[in-house]
């Protein structure tokens, strides 16, 4: 039997993530599930202490605040359900049960609520600009797709991931219009819009999203032209934290730096240092015509690392948060809802 101290948190969440059924937050609380498999300890504050371990240590070396939110509810979960009666093993395997359910019903149930409530914003021949890659997400738009709804799809390339072109091969596999937008056009394609929908990482108490970056200039330019903002979000995604600034989100504990600060040093070179070009047999020319033009430009590993990798977008920005709970809610009213939820 594996012995909890050898057991590697990380790699169980990693394990997990890369199951495409498993969103960051649940893949954290199944890495905590997996260590309560792994604990030799015999009783319940032993317990305890490894998971507040295990969790210390997923929020300190991952990015996403997905993982942060699937930690607190777990931690949450298991305030709720301590029980100091009763035999600890039964009770240790019931908490595992539990766990493992709700990773493989309770969750993918969310996102189908989600789904059957959200569709219902998309009226037939409507198109719809969407960011980057979200399950529920796609999972409305396949759903109106199996209603006889016409829908088209904008999806943003959502550098540096590129998660629009995987968002795009899963659509139009199944038979809908999806077309890539480069990042820097959202502005000029939003007046073809009808809506947008996004997906998040997490909720926070203003009611903002956390969402990978380039989610806020989607909702801005949205506002600005006057067109409706639908975000969807699992309630597992609700995190405990009020971000007042881009830069006001939680870091792991190997950045040594916020994203996009200056360097002290002084590149020389800053073309050749930031950027690699693809080779290329076209001399460069003073006239060259887009047919003519290189490769376009790569950016260096060292820039790629200074990218932040998500953002935050304002509750005022937002029509409607659409979650598993029931009505869609204004972000008022989910800030609410998550304030009435820590307190208690």
């Amino acid at each position: 039997m594996r012995q909890s101290k050898d057991f590697d948190v990380v790699a169980a969440y990693q394990r997990a993530l890369s199951d495409e059924k498993y969103p960051h937050p649940v893949a954290a609380i199944l890495a905590l599930v997996e260590l309560m498999e792994a604990s030799t300890s015999t009783t319940l504050s032993g317990l305890a202490i490894e998971l507040s371990h295990g969790r210390q240590t997923l929020t300190a070396t991952q990015s996403s605040l997905g993982v942060r939110a699937g930690c607190q509810l777990w931690e949450r979960f298991l305030a709720a359900s301590m029980d100091s009666g009763g035999e600890f093993t039964a009770y240790k395997r019931q908490l595992i049960q539990q766990g493992r359910s709700f990773c493989s019903v309770t969750a993918p149930q969310c996102r189908d609520k989600i789904a059957q409530q959200a569709v219902d914003f998309l009226r037939d021949d409507c198109v719809i600009l969407t960011h980057s890659y979200s399950r529920t997400v796609i999972q409305t738009i396949l759903r109106a797709h199996k209603q006889h709804k016409r829908v088209s799809v904008y999806v943003t390339e959502a550098r540096p991931g590129c998660l629009g072109e995987r968002t795009q091969q899963i659509l139009t596999t199944a038979g809908i219009p999806c077309e890539v937008v480069l990042d820097s056009a959202i502005g000029y394609i939003m007046e073809r819009v009808d809506m947008v929908l996004l997906g998040c990482e997490a909720v926070v108490e203003s009611g903002a999203l956390v969402s990978s970056v380039g989610t806020y200039q989607v909702a801005l330019v949205a506002k600005a032209m006057q067109k409706p903002v639908y975000a969807l979000a699992e309630s597992y995604k609700f995190l405990r934290h009020y971000p007042l600034s881009q830069t006001d989100l939680p870091m792991p504990r190997d950045a040594d730096k916020l994203p996009l600060t200056f360097s002290a040093d002084i590149p020389t070179t800053p073309t050749s240092s930031h950027f690699r070009r693809p080779s290329t047999s076209q001399p460069p020319s003073g006239s060259a015509t887009p047919s003519t033009l290189p490769p376009p430009a790569e950016l260096s590993t060292g820039t790629l690392k200074n990218q932040p990798k998500f953002d935050v977008t304002f509750p005022q920005l937002v029509d409607f948060i659409i979650t598993d709970l029931g009505t869609p809610l204004s972000p008022t009213s989910v800030s609410q809802y998550l304030v009435a939820q820590f307190s208690s």
